[in-house]
């Protein structure tokens, strides 16, 4: 079963046992079968009360700057969702226009927003944008899908309560200070038989120590001879 799969049904399970509790707490969940552009209206006067959303179908550049503005959420599921070109996301740093790609997590889409714990990426997605995570500090782990060949700068800096990483069969390049500060992270798989590049600040303030630096049989000494990678004091070939 392959990892993405087995994602997507912890998260159903995890949906489900919420879902008893969501009267009582005043908790609201909803699943949304997305028009590009149109999850603001079909949010409707929920989208401030949503805590967990699960999303389906196509989403651009305006339902990322609904996404931004829903103020109570905490778990996105868009393995199902696809990003599509189009629309206006306006980023919260600068309010610059960013422009939205086909298939890529764009720039600063969940930046700075600390209530936000658990992510289940689009499958289709090939790259991670800027800052794209960067202080997410209630973020505990990600699943990085096996169409992703790059990670960005800054992508995940300060999402101090990151504790594990997979990262996809593909990947290429994660770049400068991507995991920077992420100080929590204490297992690491790298599903690549090739090392991806990485820069001496894309781990800057992880324990290379404490960390557990997984990689797939038969390559620990391909990772240990890598640059960057060779760091880690606990590089451990799967079973």
């Amino acid at each position: 079963m392959k990892i993405n799969t087995i994602s997507k049904y912890l998260f159903l399970v995890i949906s489900l046992l919420l879902s008893f509790r969501l009267d009582a707490q005043n908790i609201i969940a909803d699943t949304i079968k997305v028009k590009a552009g149109k999850l603001s209206e079909q949010l409707g006067n929920n989208k401030d009360l949503i805590k967990y959303l699960t999303l389906k179908g196509d989403i651009n550049g305006t339902d990322v700057t609904t996404i931004r503005s829903m103020a109570k959420l905490s778990v996105l599921n868009m393995a199902d969702a696809k990003i599509v070109k189009g629309g206006i996301f306006v980023s919260s740093i600068y309010d610059d226009k960013i422009e939205v790609a086909n298939n890529e997590i764009p720039e600063e889409m969940l930046y700075g927003k600390d209530n936000i714990t658990s992510v289940v990426l689009p499958e289709d997605i090939t790259a991670i944008g800027t800052k794209s995570f960067s202080d997410c500090s209630k973020l505990t782990t990600i699943i990085i899908p096996d169409g992703v060949t790059s990670i960005g700068t800054n992508a995940f800096i300060g999402c101090t309560k990151l504790i594990s990483v997979t990262f996809s069969k593909n990947m290429a390049l994660i770049d400068y200070a991507a995991f920077q500060d992420c100080t929590g992270l204490t297992k690491i798989s790298c599903r690549s038989l090739i090392p991806a590049k990485i820069t001496p600040y894309t781990f800057f303030g992880v324990s290379k120590t404490n960390c557990k630096l997984y990689v797939p049989q038969g390559t620990s000494g391909t990772y240990k001879a890598a640059t960057g990678w060779s760091e880690f004091k606990n590089i451990i070939e799967e079973q």
